[in-house]
């Protein structure tokens, strides 16, 4: 998404930001007690393109964008700015955590995780990992693989996390994860990561975020 259609849709999440805050003034949505709505101010296009040399990837401008247009990080968990759950991170942080000091391999790696992984699936190929009398060594070399392309962008409460895809067919969707592999990955029905964002603010500001606990990106949109 490039143009005016971005640049329409960057202005629509400013303003809807406020709006949510504005409406949920008691933050009664999931996290928005830790996020309170807020976001620091974007990065510089230095620290961005500083990131991705040092990483040899490039982010997918609908997350790009919005780190230099809307916010970056903000009061929330690990300094996590307004977003679903407990926000999303600042920029260049927690880069680790699906495989510990393996950022700098792991994310230039082509992404290996597709929406049609079911949980059956999901479950037979890690436990042949294991099966296989796997040494440690080759198992982080299996994970760098697995992770392949997939930037942790905010906590979700445990160890449940959303991430971005950085490469391939899938590239700037969100995916839900679990960093101790027990849940298949759970891709979001959105286009990419603006739209899911969007659609988080959608549905803080039409109050359903706010009527029951939900687990926000795992089914599909409704404003119901």
């Amino acid at each position: 998404m490039t143009g005016p259609s971005l640049a329409e849709q960057i202005d629509r999440i400013k303003k809807k930001l406020v709006k949510a805050k504005l409406i949920d003034k008691d933050c009664r949505v999931f996290g928005a007690g830790r996020h309170r709505y807020e976001l620091n101010p974007p990065a510089s296009i230095a620290e961005v393109e500083a990131l991705e040399k040092k990483y040899k990837i490039g982010f997918p401008e609908c997350y790009r964008s919005f780190v230099l247009q809307v916010g970056n990080g903000g009061i929330s968990h690990l300094n996590s700015g307004a977003g679903p759950f407990y926000g999303i991170y600042p920029l260049g942080t927690n880069m680790d955590q699906l495989i510990y000091q393996g950022a700098v391999t792991h994310l230039k790696n082509a992404c290996f995780l597709h929406p049609n992984m079911t949980d059956i699936f999901w479950d037979d190929f890690m436990d042949s990992l294991f099966e296989n009398n796997t040494s440690d060594d080759e198992l982080d070399e299996e994970y760098t693989k697995i992770y392949g392309g997939i930037l942790p962008i905010g906590s979700q409460g445990c160890s449940y996390i959303h991430a971005l895809v950085l490469n391939g067919p899938y590239e700037g969707k969100v995916i839900n994860m679990d960093v101790c592999a027990q849940m298949a990955p759970r891709f979001s029905y959105d286009n990419n990561f603006l739209d899911w964002y969007e659609r988080w603010l959608d549905e803080s500001i039409s109050g359903k975020l706010a009527k029951s606990p939900s687990w926000f990106g795992y089914s599909k949109r409704s404003l119901d």
